[in-house]
């Protein structure tokens, strides 16, 4: 792919990376503008009480949408498999993304794409207490009784909640936007990386 003992991507099939990319961080972008847009709607037109008119399966799924086209964008800069390693490197470098990006966190990575396992392994001991399969609203604090949430989003902290799990999701979403705005810049200067 280059000349050089380096292994790097070759110019003409950078837009193929470019063109991948752009299909999860644009998904990604798409929520983060639906969860906004519907926030937004719900707080001016239900002033009273906001929170039981929102649509919480529609926005955590949207939150879900978000932390999965993450992780399918983390694979990209962090590969899982050695003999792909060059090629994270090669793309970090031309987005300049530093080693400490909240898109790194191969827990989140693990909890969305092994999902299936995660959820037997939640269920494996039994769930006892509050069992709420979603909710969205401000983060609270348990009585003594053990809660269970499915899936979570706390207004007030914007963090996501999926099986016990919990993940800062302004920085994740931060990080994908960022991408988002490169990678729209990049194909539309001829599918190549910047310089």
């Amino acid at each position: 792919m280059g000349d050089s003992n380096e292994r790097l991507i070759w110019a003409p099939y950078q837009a193929f990376y470019i063109q991948s990319m752009l299909f999860n961080a644009e998904s990604a972008a798409s929520s983060i503008t639906k969860i906004n847009a519907t926030m937004h709607v719900v707080f001016e037109n239900s002033p009273e009480d906001p929170l039981s008119a929102l649509p919480v399966q529609y926005l955590l799924n949207e939150l879900q949408n978000v932390l999965v086209q993450a992780a399918a964008l983390s694979r990209y800069f962090w590969p899982v498999r050695a003999s792909h390693v060059w090629r994270g490197e090669h793309l970090r470098r031309a987005f300049q993304l530093p080693e400490d990006s909240p898109l790194r966190s191969r827990g989140l990575r693990n909890a969305i794409e092994h999902f299936d396992e995660q959820l037997d392994r939640y269920l494996e001991d039994g769930v006892v207490g509050h069992i709420l399969p979603q909710y969205v609203g401000p983060f609270s604090e348990s009585d003594g009784v053990p809660v269970h949430l499915f899936r979570a989003y706390y207004i007030d902290k914007g963090v996501f909640e999926l099986l016990g799990k919990r993940y800062d999701v302004n920085p994740i979403a931060g990080a994908v936007m960022a991408i988002y705005e490169q990678l729209k810049e990049m194909d539309q200067a001829g599918g190549i990386f910047s310089s």
